[in-house]
């Protein structure tokens, strides 16, 4: 009887339920010092719309999307997250579990098949980057968009958007390939001192 009260508690414990990613939205855990970050003077700043109202990175919260979308935000160790899917694409929104306390500080946008844990919504859902080929993009729209690019599977380029005192807050593109082609993009809000 023991065992199982200690067993019932690990189950139900947060840590024991904690979840990661999983499909393209998994690439966020990635952190490679390696990959070459590329600065722009390109805005980055991404126009988020779902359903009727347009969400900021930095300032709208996971709840707030979730609200609107009637889905459930799955939270692990290292980020919180909800993930929908339209019109093949899926829409990963993550708010890291450092900085972010619930804030949108990332998204990951791919087209592939429907990834479990992505729930589906008929709803408007788009997210772009003014003047920046997102999905829609080749290496030769990359490197015609960007004067400097790289022959890794990783092409990252930053901006630095706000200045607060002692605080930068940078927003930064990745393109992640395949065999040259795109599998995906993550954009991320940054705050550093």
């Amino acid at each position: 009887m023991k065992y199982i009260v200690i067993a019932l508690a690990v189950i139900a414990s947060p840590a024991a339920r904690s979840m990661q990613m999983e499909g393209f939205g998994s690439n966020y855990y990635q952190d490679d010092a390696s990959v070459p970050e590329y600065t722009t003077n390109k805005d980055l700043s991404p126009v988020v719309i779902v359903g009727n109202n347009i969400f900021v990175m930095g300032y709208s919260t996971l709840a707030d999307i979730a609200k609107t979308t009637d889905v459930t935000i799955n939270k692990g160790e290292q980020a919180s997250w909800l993930c929908l899917n339209s019109k093949g694409v899926n829409y990963w929104f993550i708010s890291d579990a450092e900085m972010g306390q619930g804030d949108l500080t990332s998204i990951a946008v791919a087209r592939n098949v429907r990834d479990k844990g992505c729930y589906s919504y008929s709803g408007d859902l788009s997210v772009t980057i003014n003047k920046v080929p997102l999905l829609d993009v080749t290496l030769k729209n990359i490197i015609s968009t960007f004067s400097n690019t790289s022959d890794t599977n990783i092409i990252r380029y930053c901006n630095d958007s706000k200045t607060y005192g002692d605080f930068t807050q940078m927003n930064c593109l990745q393109y992640i390939l395949k065999a040259k082609n795109l599998e995906g993009v993550i954009i991320s809000q940054i705050t550093s001192n």
